[in-house]
């Protein structure tokens, strides 16, 4: 196709539509409606038919000039040679989707300037007629009604014939491999099209029929039978229905055709069809639609193709590499359950129960999460760990336990037990077999070795994290010493119930950067029939059945879980479990140390009336200052009534310091805390007999025991800092003296203390 064949085409389809229906049919309506004198009636008509005639010519000659830049364009765009090494820059593909882009926008440009004409060709026959004659209502009226009849079905009937006849230009060697977008196309879907068909086909005889009636009751009509103009408008419109329906259908036809024919290609097993997109309809769209499909099924077919051939070979040569890769991956699952095993060898022998006692009672139950099978037998690792010893300090027989959980599954975990428990047992030995670790109390035992162990720890920069509770139980008093790193409390289990033996002070895991430093040790008096239960956090990680149907799974939250199971286990470890498992799945690993307590001796007889009696008259004279016959009184009770022991030699030891008798103070002293070493208040009385005595090395040493049980009392901060002041340890003292600060010790107070040091 050439630019004169479309042009005459274009034209001949065009203009003979309007000059057929369109142009008529508007003169013969806006002269049967007017009258006027023969002289203004002949101006009139030679006004329509100069400027009717003037549109037509306007509008043939502007489509020659269009159509002729069109194939200029088109021209100017490389035809592509697969012969030839031609490369075609970015530009000169920019330049070639514009002006394919630029044919489907043509129909819209030849329709919108249709109405333009009408409009250029109206307008000016109402204004010269009312210039050169005179304002006559009747021609502006027929102006309005023209405008408002013709040019939609004119517009429709441009668009659809144009978009028909450019419809080869897309198979042009220069067009056709051209690619756009479908967002790129200007989209008008057959919705618009068919409303837009139907209101201008609706518009034309509405708006005649309304004209010619208006006309007729105003009575501006030059015919005398109005049935004549009525049957000739009827007869006319046959010609722009028949016309806009069959270029619509033809349309519809021509979208069908081109689709049908690629699917029957595609159906042949044809998958090099291209479909061209041609219009900016739905088929157009459909077009790309298909073109995706295409190629992927041509893909998918070059694919089964390429698999098919030789398919025995590849399934041959595809399973000897299963096989090969099989083998491959049972000898790393080898090796690896022989590092299991090796790391279980390794962390066996570091849950150690050394326990040598008729009072304390100790069982560990461990359950870890990895299980593996080596030779035939099955193990388990994790990063679990229970141990207990016995130990001396101060000549004291201690019960020394530790659970612990490292950071991690599997080897990560096991191996961070592995390294607490080779440190933690050096600790111990360390303790057992040097008689100068002895002579510590348990408080700065317990802080000593939980800095040491987290220096360790620190060196692995954050990667080998451990939560722990570490505990010591005094086996005569029953008194527990322990801290908790992160992990869960302890359970006390005493008549049946069971509770959270909680501090204040909980520290982060051992390791962690940056950690706070190790302030606090915290005490709890055992009785006799006590139990207490340290275990890790897998005691509570338990997925369990939840929803109203039972069907959905959650991990428990409730922190109160484990008190219920150990209440309706009656803190037996083996039942217990089984209430666990009942529970829900276990999902971590697992370890419980259940730690009895009994001591007969502890059963204490109730004091008698008479000794309450002789309590109430030495208070009375300890009121009065007779602190002389109030000591008479209390030696006298200690004879007759041995159950009130332990408080008389508490309060002889403050009286005797009352009078001055520094040194009868101290033997009651010593006696009242052999039973009674968790009571804070007599250690700092303690602590200030020591002091009376210059005694300061026993001051200093009960001091910071009661610092490490209670790091926020100001007042025994304050007493242990005039202690290392006394003894000349100033940067001891300084650290007390910061420490007073962040707890906000009064300004005033400081100062002065602060004075102390200059």
């Amino acid at each position: 196709m050439n630019s004169k064949k479309l042009f005459w085409e274009l034209t001949l389809k065009l203009e003979t539509f309007t000059h057929t229906v369109p142009v008529p049919f508007a003169v013969y309506y806006a002269i049967i409606t007017q009258k006027m004198e023969t002289e203004k009636w002949m101006i009139f008509v030679a006004l329509c038919l100069f400027f009717a005639t003037g549109i037509g010519i306007l509008g043939t000659f502007w489509r020659y000039f269009m159509i002729r830049r069109l194939f200029r364009k088109i021209e100017k765009i490389k035809v592509p040679d697969d012969s030839s090494n031609i490369q075609y820059t970015f530009q000169d593909q920019d330049y070639a989707k514009k002006v394919k882009l630029y044919i489907f926008k043509y129909p819209l440009i030849e329709a919108g300037f249709i109405v333009f004409r009408w409009f250029a060709g109206v307008i000016p026959i109402v204004t010269l007629y009312t210039y050169l004659v005179e304002y006559t209502p009747s021609v502006v009226r027929s102006g309005i009604f023209t405008i408002a009849m013709i040019p939609p079905i004119s517009f429709v009937t441009y668009y659809f014939i144009t978009e028909n006849s450019l419809r080869p230009l897309f198979d042009l060697p220069q067009i056709r491999n051209i690619e756009i977008k479908p967002n790129e196309i200007p989209k008008f879907d057959y919705f618009k099209r068919i409303v837009l068909a139907f209101f201008s086909l609706a518009a034309l005889p509405v708006s005649v029929l309304s004209y010619l009636l208006y006309s007729i009751v105003k009575g501006e009509t030059m015919v005398e039978e109005p049935l004549i103009p009525i049957v000739i408008v009827s007869c006319i419109f046959i010609v722009p229905l028949i016309v806009c329906s069959y270029i619509v259908a033809m349309t519809v036809k021509q979208g069908i055709s081109e689709t049908s024919k690629s699917l029957a290609e595609l159906a042949k097993g044809n998958f090099s069809v291209v479909v061209t997109p041609t219009s900016g309809d739905d088929f157009g769209q459909q077009a790309f639609y298909l073109n995706n499909i295409i190629q992927k099924l041509k893909g998918m077919y070059e694919e089964i193709k390429i698999l098919n051939e030789g398919l025995e070979e590849k399934v041959t040569a595809r399973t000897e590499e299963l096989n090969s890769t099989l083998q491959e991956v049972r000898k790393l699952k080898y090796q690896q359950d022989g590092d299991y095993f090796l790391t279980y060898l390794l962390l066996n022998p570091l849950t150690i129960k050394e326990i040598k006692s008729d009072l304390i009672h100790v069982d560990f139950l461990l359950k870890q999460k990895k299980n593996f099978e080596f030779k035939e037998k099955e193990y388990e690792i994790g990063g679990d760990l229970n141990v207990s010893h016995s130990i001396y300090l101060q000549n004291k027989k201690y019960l020394l336990f530790v659970n612990a959980d490292a950071m991690g599954k599997s080897m990560q975990g096991a191996g961070g037990a592995l390294v607490f428990g080779a440190v933690f047992q050096s600790i111990v030995q360390r303790t057992k077999n040097n008689s100068s670790f002895q002579t510590i109390s348990p408080d700065l035992w317990i802080r000593n070795s939980f800095q040491e162990m987290h220096r360790i720890f620190e060196a692995f920069d954050g990667t080998m994290l451990i939560s722990l509770v570490m505990g010591l139980i005094e086996e005569e008093t029953g008194l527990l010493y322990f801290i908790n790193a992160e992990h869960p409390w302890p359970v006390l289990y005493r008549d049946g119930k069971a509770s959270f033996i909680k501090s204040e002070v909980s520290y982060q895991k051992l390791g962690t950067l940056g950690a706070e430093t190790f302030s606090q040790v915290k005490t709890f008096q055992l009785l006799n029939g006590d139990v207490v239960i340290a275990g890790s956090d897998g005691k509570d990680d338990i997925l369990t059945a939840g929803g109203p149907d039972g069907k959905d799974w959650e991990v428990n939250l409730d922190e109160d879980f484990i008190l219920r199971i150990i209440e309706e286990g009656k803190a037996d470890l083996n039942q217990m479990i089984e209430i666990i498992l009942s529970k829900g799945e276990i999902i971590d690993d697992l370890s419980l140390i259940r730690i009895g307590y009994s001591h007969e001796a502890q059963k204490k007889n109730p004091i008698s009336s008479e000794a309450k009696l002789g309590f109430k008259k030495a208070k009375k004279l300890y009121s009065k200052g007779n602190f002389s016959e109030s000591i008479e009184v209390l030696l006298g009770l200690i004879e007759s009534e041995p159950n009130a022991n332990e408080r008389l030699q508490k309060d002889l030891s403050k009286l005797y310091y009352q009078i001055g008798n520094f040194k009868k103070a101290m033997e009651h002293m010593e006696i009242y805390l052999i039973s009674h070493p968790e009571d804070d208040d007599f250690l700092y009385f303690a602590s200030k007999l020591f002091k009376k005595t210059n005694q300061l090395p026993r001051a200093i040493e009960l001091a910071e025991k009661i610092r490490i049980r209670s790091p926020k009392k100001t007042n025994y901060l304050v007493h242990l800092f005039h202690l290392y002041l006394k003894t000349g340890e100033r940067s001891q003292a300084l650290e007390i003296l910061k420490n007073l600060e962040l707890l906000q010790y009064p300004k005033e107070d400081l100062t002065i203390l602060a004075g102390y040091l200059k």
